[in-house]
């Protein structure tokens, strides 16, 4: 079991991935079917993919350095655009406050998520 920085990155990454579905589970809505597709499959995808990147490092069979780093590039920008498009949807919301702040809490999460995936790429580039 090799625990290096980016194994803990990719725990990190994991965790918050795994809440941002949960937060999304509760709070899922759009502006549009094709918005609540995009916000699905970044979250479903991307919780798939840091699990799998995750065990990868721990086990000591990392994935190659160029595909890590797109899953880390593809990942930021899916996970920023989505939070924003989510705190967009939710801002200004009176009529179900607590659902309202699950969905901002979501869409500031991913915009963390996705600023923790460029962190991410440079330990990559780095290695």
């Amino acid at each position: 079991m090799a625990f290096n920085r980016l194994a803990v990155i990719k725990l990190v990454e994991a965790i918050l991935a795994a809440v941002i579905v949960f937060l999304h589970y509760e709070t899922m809505e759009a502006n549009s079917s094709l918005h609540l597709f995009l916000m699905t499959a970044t979250f479903g995808g991307f919780l798939i993919i840091t699990i799998g990147t995750f065990l990868g490092y721990v086990t000591g069979n990392g994935i190659n350095r160029a595909a890590d780093m797109f899953y880390c590039v593809m990942g930021a920008v899916l996970y920023i655009t989505v939070g924003s498009m989510t705190i967009n949807h939710f801002q200004g919301w009176t009529f179900s406050s607590g659902k309202s702040n699950q969905g901002l809490t979501k869409g500031s999460l991913a915009i963390i998520q996705g600023a923790i995936l460029i962190v991410d790429a440079f330990f990559v580039y780095k290695a």
